[in-house]
């Protein structure tokens, strides 16, 4: 029996004058039974819909990994798009209509964009389609009494300035022969892809940290102690750093007003950090060690003094830091430097530059800045000469 009829024989059953039998309260709890299971096969049904309506909906632009209608792995997506050139709804597009790399290996490229670069860990990032000023205040006013009945107000003497970001741009091309194309696994060309993430990674993550020179010829340095507004501090002992040095940073070095609310990161070369994990007490255990009678595998790997740990290989080395080149940590808040990255990585697949000398060119390109907003947040520590 459908929906209908059941419905009807209950509204029979219950204008039934008096009380019901037996035989009428069994057959009522029977067609209640009955109707919620054709309610929950109506509620399945409808859930199959929904799914099956989603799965085969076009997928431009929206990253979904896999449709009914195309039934192909990852794998085979990517095979067509790097070996024959077949584009697909899973394909982003080009202004000029031609085949960029598909959703899904875009988004795994930018997984090995931000796992290549240490900085931007531990810094903002905004995706902005333009050139953008922000102001600023340079300078942090502070009032130094009270203001009497009828008194004009205190004149704070601040000053402002304005950020403007730019878009640098660096770029990375491979070139291959056709036949290397067709004969290779989509897996080795997946690699020649990320391959150039990690170089634009890599290349980025030293703009921000130290090669940066600010103004229209690039992004600002994060390393770089003469920063206006950017908190100083040196370690106690010439020549070298300790957890306690750190530790300082981050109780005096650092307003009190701005320890509360933020993200904070320590930033620093592995060599620097191989010195904080291996310093040891005068019973000759581990600093960092969680017990006294732990050993050096449970040293933890990412922590110190309870904030996180950014490393990066384009900050300045132990070495570099002790010439007094650079500050060897920077204790970083994460809102005091933003990255601002004017659209996302690009990448292209190039057949026809090269087609008469049978070679296909794997393009990609990348445009961004960096900039500090708010200094007077962070900590730089350099090591005492």
């Amino acid at each position: 029996m459908n929906k209908t009829d059941l419905n009807t024989e209950l509204r029979d059953i219950l204008e039934t004058e008096g009380s019901l039998s037996d035989d009428q309260v069994a057959r009522v709890d029977a067609i209640e039974t009955e109707l919620a299971s054709l309610e929950a096969d109506e509620r399945s049904e409808a859930a199959r819909a929904k799914a099956e309506e989603r799965l085969n909906k076009p997928t431009f632009e929206t990253g979904v990994r896999v449709t009914a209608e195309h039934g192909k792995s990852e794998y085979e997506r990517f095979a067509d798009w790097a070996i024959a050139g077949k584009q697909d709804r899973t394909l982003s597009l080009a202004a000029d209509g031609s085949a960029l790399a598909p959703l899904d290996l875009q988004n795994e490229l930018v997984k090995v964009l931000n796992g290549v670069a240490g900085c931007r860990q531990a810094i903002t990032t905004r995706t902005i389609g333009y050139d953008v000023e922000i102001a600023r205040v340079a300078s942090r006013p502070s009032i130094t009494g009270f203001t009497g009945e009828s008194v004009e107000y205190n004149e704070l003497e601040d000053t402002f300035d304005q950020v403007r970001s730019y878009a640098f741009k660096s770029t990375a091309m491979t070139t291959i022969t056709e036949e290397l194309m067709q004969d290779s696994r989509p897996a080795v060309l997946a690699e020649i892809m990320e391959a150039q993430m990690a170089a634009h990674g890599l290349f980025w993550d030293a703009q921000y940290a130290v090669d940066g020179v600010g103004g229209s010829n690039g992004p600002e340095a994060i390393f770089n102690a003469g920063q206006a507004g950017l908190n100083n501090t040196l370690t106690e002992t010439s020549g070298d750093i300790s957890l306690d040095d750190l530790m300082v940073a981050a109780l005096t070095g650092l307003p009190a007003q701005y320890r509360t609310g933020g993200s904070f990161s320590w930033l620093m070369h592995p060599t620097v950090e191989s010195v904080l994990r291996r310093e040891k007490d005068e019973s000759g255990r581990f600093q960092l060690l969680p017990q006294a009678t732990g050993t050096d595998a449970m040293i933890p790997g990412s922590v110190i003094h309870g904030i996180p740990v950014v490393i990066s290989t384009n900050a300045p080395t132990l070495a570099e830091a002790q010439a007094g080149d650079a500050p060897a940590v920077m204790m970083l808040d994460k809102s005091s430097y933003v990255a601002f990255d004017r659209m996302p990585l690009r990448t292209m697949r190039d057949e026809y530059t090269g087609a008469s000398v049978g070679q296909v060119k794997f393009l990609s390109k990348m445009r961004s800045d960096g900039r500090w907003l708010a200094p007077w947040r962070s900590v730089a520590i350099s090591i005492k000469p």
